[in-house]
């Protein structure tokens, strides 16, 4: 069994002494408790007063400050299951202690501490001390908290603040201004100290509660002003970062990474958000800088990746944008060493290249691609013969032409060849992965030829590329319908009803499911 002390400490009282001091009392207390949270001699536990109110439906409150007799503290530390209670009253420049034993309810130790201009630091320190002698433990012989005595007080008031800043919560009014103010004051005390750790340690966890609570903006400013006063804050910089991007400041976030990084290397995971950070600024080179640093075996690697991969995009549509306006000047053979550089690769900026390669070397067939992709949207089958050759004459001279094979699919479709339909398709996705339009006629040529789960994969991912489309996620739906899950078709298509009421193929697809939760076949 744990034989060590453990001691209830009831908030310090300053009765009459005003309410700065009232503050400096209550959380001279709560500092003692948290010195001892590493001592292993002796334990101290916080009283908690929380009177009633007389109506049964009122909310309790918080006692700020006792100055409790000997019986009554001794029913506080009974409370806790405390071998003794420790009360304290400030008076002027003097803080009177006792000690209380619970058992007998009696006083068994007495101290009277000079706090007068300059002792407030090393109170906390002088308490422990006096504490553990009276109870016949060692304790380790601290440094004083703080070399200001100004500082230090600021930062109690600070801290008693906060406190009235959770007390208000159901006002948020008063317990914004609260917080305000316990932010005042915790920059006050760096103004006096800025070697200071415990205040600035406070407006970075205040800063970073904020996050959770949707009130960055309000703490942007303290983080502005904490750096102001302790400019080699690698932590307030960091976190001043984290606020910004969240509240939408790009750029200013990308400053105060920039300036946390200087102080300390970022980790890999931060380097990639601020290669993200600078690609939404428009400076590819430095994100490309950024990502280089991330090594190959990081577990940020994937993402490193993937954002590389935007990246790459944004600099493909600036090489595009260059060789398009190659092309408008006349200039085609600048245009074309662009866009053979491009057109080897799969994606978007590949899939354009390759198309305004098409345009500058064979012309014709570029009129081909447009005569025969009309047919094949339309669906007329009675000159697709025509459009097909067409289309053979385009991949001749362009083979990794998407377009091309998207028609040729589009055509097979129409006539009733599903997995004709379904190898062009799967032949753009190699071409251009995700490709939307791609991904839902595969997914319509799939239920077609019945099979039912791919179908559902290909069309949940062709609505989830184009969010904004009903038909995709009615579509979606049916799909869902078809393989037996009512529950996900019912929830796709209420959705695309939402978006667009009056389709006439989202109402087929409802009644047919209707038909099926009756009990339909």
């Amino acid at each position: 069994m744990d034989a060590r002390p453990l001691v209830a400490v009831v908030p310090f009282g300053a009765p009459g002494a005003g309410e700065e001091a009232g503050a400096v009392a209550r959380q001279l207390a709560r500092r003692v408790v948290e010195r001892s949270a590493s001592e292993s001699a002796l334990e101290l536990r916080p009283v908690l007063l929380v009177a009633l109110p007389e109506r049964g439906d009122a909310p309790g409150y918080l006692v700020m400050g006792a100055t409790p007799d000997a019986a009554l503290a001794a029913r506080y530390g009974a409370s806790l299951g405390a071998t003794h209670a420790l009360t304290g009253v400030l008076a002027e420049a003097r803080l009177d202690l006792r000690l209380v034993q619970v058992e007998g309810a009696r006083a068994v130790a007495e101290r009277a501490l000079e706090v007068g201009h300059g002792a407030l630091p090393d109170v906390e320190r002088e308490i422990l001390a006096w504490l553990a002698h009276a109870l016949g433990v060692e304790v380790a012989n601290a440094e004083p908290v703080a070399g200001d005595e100004e500082a230090y007080r600021r930062y109690l008031l600070g801290l008693d603040e906060e406190v009235n800043a959770a007390l208000f919560s159901r006002e948020p009014e008063r317990a914004r201004e609260a917080a305000r103010r316990a932010r005042e004051h915790h920059l006050a005390a760096l103004a006096h100290d800025a070697s200071y750790f415990e205040p600035e340690r406070r407006l970075l966890t205040l800063a970073a509660a904020s996050v959770e609570a949707g009130e960055e903006h309000e703490h942007v400013g303290s983080l502005e002003a904490l750096i102001e006063r302790v400019p080699r804050s690698w932590r307030a910089h960091y976190l001043l970062g984290e606020l910004r991007q969240a509240t939408g400041d790009v750029s200013g976030a990308i400053v105060a990474f920039e300036h946390a990084n200087s102080l300390e290397p970022l980790r890999d995971p931060d380097r990639v958000r601020l290669a993200e950070l600078y690609l939404r600024a428009g400076q590819a080179g430095m994100a490309a800088a950024h990502l280089r640093a991330v090594g190959g075996a990081s577990p940020a690697r994937a993402k490193a990746d993937e954002v590389a991969g935007l990246l790459g995009m944004v600099r493909g549509a600036q090489r595009l944008d260059v060789a398009r306006a190659a092309i408008a000047a006349g200039r085609a053979g600048d245009a074309l060493g662009e866009l053979d550089a491009l057109a080897s690769g799969t994606g978007a900026v590949a899939a354009q290249a390759r198309r305004l390669r098409l345009g500058v070397r064979h012309p014709e067939r570029e009129r081909d691609l447009e005569r025969a992709g009309a047919v094949a949207v339309g669906g007329d089958v009675s000159v697709a013969a025509e459009a097909r050759e067409a289309f053979a004459r385009v991949l001749e001279a362009e083979p990794d032409l998407w377009e091309a094979h998207f028609g040729l699919g589009l055509l097979a479709r129409h006539e009733g060849r599903a997995r004709e339909a379904e190898r062009a398709f799967r032949r753009v996705l190699e071409l251009w992965p995700d490709q939307p339009d791609a991904l839902h006629e595969l997914g319509v040529a799939l239920l077609l030829a019945d099979e039912r789960a791919e179908a559902v994969t290909v069309l949940d991912e062709a609505a989830r590329h184009r969010p904004d489309d009903a038909g995709y996620l009615a579509d979606a739906g049916f799909a869902h319908l078809r393989s037996g899950d009512l529950a996900g078709a019912r929830e796709r298509l209420e959705r695309a009803r939402s978006m667009d009421d009056s389709d006439a193929i989202t109402r087929a697809y409802l009644e047919e499911l209707e038909r099926v939760e009756a009990g339909g076949r």
